[in-house]
């Protein structure tokens, strides 16, 4: 404590000459100034959460137009390869859980019945988390793909098939429901 007083005292103590004194007291503003710009530039820079990543369904319940457009792109799956048995897209709200959300056809079975990630399923997680398809280890054909927001995967793409994926039809689709939910304006 003593040593930062006798630093106060000499900083704003006169100097012996009028040029040695003007320079602590410029360099002390400046040191000042240079401080208060840096302190509100770190304020002013802090990171706002928008709400730019949620889960799909409240996206749905936001703007119906976007549920609108996704099942249209899921069901052009259908159409688009003979061989698909089911197209189905999860909200994927918390670490463990995923929610069935749509689906085509609509009688089709659920890959995905139990409504959470199975034991097992850790590897295939850490690929939707960097954003790319894999495969379930189930006893069907499938592939599976994240859809992305800005920083994370809110869901997921299953499509099974009969005989095989012979496309990246899931993968183009994933793709354009993370465009269509996050990345297009409302």
């Amino acid at each position: 404590m003593k040593a930062a007083i006798e630093t106060v005292k000499n900083i704003i103590s006169p100097e012996q000459n009028w040029s040695k004194f003007l320079m602590k007291i410029v360099g002390l503003s400046a040191i000042s100034a240079i401080g208060l710009i840096g302190f509100k530039a770190y304020n002013e820079s802090k990171i706002v959460d928008d709400g730019g990543d949620k889960e799909i369904s409240v996206l749905f319940e936001e703007d119906p137009n976007k549920k609108l457009k996704v099942e249209a792109l899921l069901n052009g799956i259908l159409t688009k390869n003979r061989d698909i048995s089911s197209v189905w897209l999860y909200d994927w709200p918390d670490a463990r859980n995923i929610v069935p959300i749509a689906n085509f056809p609509r009688t089709s079975v659920d890959p995905v019945p139990t409504g959470y990630w199975m034991p097992g399923d850790e590897q295939v997680i850490g690929h939707f988390v960097l954003a790319q398809c894999t495969k379930l280890d189930r006893a069907f054909i499938n592939v599976a793909c994240p859809i992305t927001g800005k920083e994370d995967a809110w869901g997921v793409l299953v499509v099974t098939y009969e005989q095989g994926p012979v496309d990246k039809i899931a993968n183009v689709t994933a793709k354009k429901i993370s465009e269509t939910l996050y990345l297009l304006p409302d």
